[in-house]
């Protein structure tokens, strides 16, 4: 379990770490979409097959589940605006699904819009239905913002619906 959780623990420093270096030396139009964080395949994921499922809520508004690729979605300020900070976005959904769009995307839009670089994070479900995904919050929940600031010193924060 201690193995585990220091392994997800440097996961995720590594990808604040990136995440800051990104946000500082790139511009929003060199970069793709959706970045998928294991190109082949995330870690417990094996034999998980199947697109992902959008449905759409009543409000209009893209409700996530199936998701066995995780990946980050960024939103880069524009040069004159940029802070040199970044925040992960984490849409909530009790696990079993992530409300992309308005605790997402939308969150993320706004940060890039003040000047702070968002990238949403479309992450596996622990508690939809037939999933063998665990929950570990903990990770971020423990990390120390300084271990994910970069040569820089430009700080990095994640936030979750």
């Amino acid at each position: 379990m201690l193995k585990q959780f220091s392994s997800s623990l440097q996961t995720v420093r590594r990808l604040l770490g990136l995440l800051v270096l990104i946000s500082a030396s790139t511009q929003a139009a060199e970069l793709p979409g959706e970045i998928l964080l294991w190109q082949s395949g995330a870690p417990g994921s094996e034999g998980q097959t199947g697109d992902v499922k959008i449905r759409i809520a009543d409000n209009g508004e893209r409700v996530l589940s199936n998701v066995h690729k995780p990946s980050i979605t960024p939103y880069l300020p524009s040069a004159d605006k940029a802070k040199g900070c970044a925040v992960i976005v984490a849409p909530g959904g009790g696990h079993r699904e992530l409300w992309s769009d308005h605790e997402g995307h939308n969150v993320a839009r706004w940060l890039s819009e003040h000047g702070i670089a968002g990238f949403v994070l479309k992450y596996r479900l622990a508690r939809e239905t037939n999933s063998n995904y665990t929950v570990d919050g903990h990770a971020l929940a423990d990390m120390q913002m300084q271990d994910a600031t970069d040569a820089a010193g430009s700080p990095a924060a994640a936030v979750g619906g």
